[in-house]
């Protein structure tokens, strides 16, 4: 007959031994380590290699924004109108702040941004200029310049008669009112909001479809030129980013469909 015989009985220091382990692990462990073990918010790392200043944020499409320390702690914040939220902040010298935001009409558009607003540090609106227009609208970032106005992305919609003519293959697949959003850059005075400069790919453009159309060439010979044909989309571009750079004097952007500055 096979006997089981039960474990001999544990001393008391022993079952007392992981218990005390256990406690010594949690006093040894750093109170950043503690707090951090259930953290999803806040500061987790705040080193020496940190830049000294504050941080302007907006998460994604809300109507909030925020002024932060390197301690997680908030200085300040913004509620923007708008039903789509911000999309990009700028903080000015004198404390005011420029936005991104949301349209306010539900007018049928290419984009969820097209307004441009400035508040104060008390969240007084004193300054709005909307692009939400059939044919054109801002979207996107924007850059101040040293003179005050602002440098925007924006889009232009293009009819599919109107590509044709630019040498775009009409089997693309395209819609009849934006076949082709080429984008453009413009300066836009913020003291009456009126466009004082401009830059549109739509002068830009090369194509080897139509050689009765005066773009037409080789596509390799014409680097300063952008390929109409370069993807069927209509939302070919999408410019995210700009940037002002006045030492040299020279605009820079960021073309996500591109994959290219």
């Amino acid at each position: 007959m096979l006997r089981i015989c039960p474990p001999p009985p544990r001393r008391r220091s022993e079952k007392r031994r992981p218990l005390i382990l256990f406690i010594l692990m949690i006093m040894v462990l750093p109170a950043s380590a503690q707090v951090g073990l259930g953290r999803t918010v806040g500061v987790l790392v705040n080193t020496e290699a940190a830049y000294e200043g504050y941080t302007l944020f907006s998460p994604s499409f809300t109507p909030s924004v925020y002024l932060m320390n390197n301690e997680g702690r908030i200085i300040h914040s913004w509620e923007i109108e708008g039903n789509a939220g911000v999309m990009e902040a700028h903080l000015l010298d004198n404390g005011h702040l420029v936005v991104v935001a949301g349209f306010r009409s539900n007018t049928p558009s290419i984009s969820r941004s097209g307004t441009m607003r400035e508040y104060t540090w008390s969240n007084e609106l004193v300054w709005e200029s909307q692009f939400d227009r059939r044919i054109f609208r801002q979207h996107h970032a924007i850059d101040i310049l040293p003179n005050g106005n602002i440098l925007a992305i924006g889009w232009n919609a293009r009819s599919l008669d109107e590509a044709i003519e630019m040498g775009l293959r009409p089997q693309a697949p395209a819609s009849s009112i934006d076949a082709l959003r080429t984008d453009t850059i413009v300066e836009i005075d913020r003291s009456n909001s009126e466009l004082v400069w401009q830059w549109d790919v739509w002068d830009h453009l090369a194509q080897d479809v139509d050689a009765s159309l005066p773009n037409y060439g080789e596509i390799s010979q014409h680097p300063r030129r952008i390929d109409i044909n370069y993807q069927p989309d209509s939302d070919w571009m999408h410019t995210n980013a700009v940037h002002y750079h006045p030492e040299l004097d020279q605009i820079v952007i960021s073309v996500r469909e591109f994959n290219e500055f």
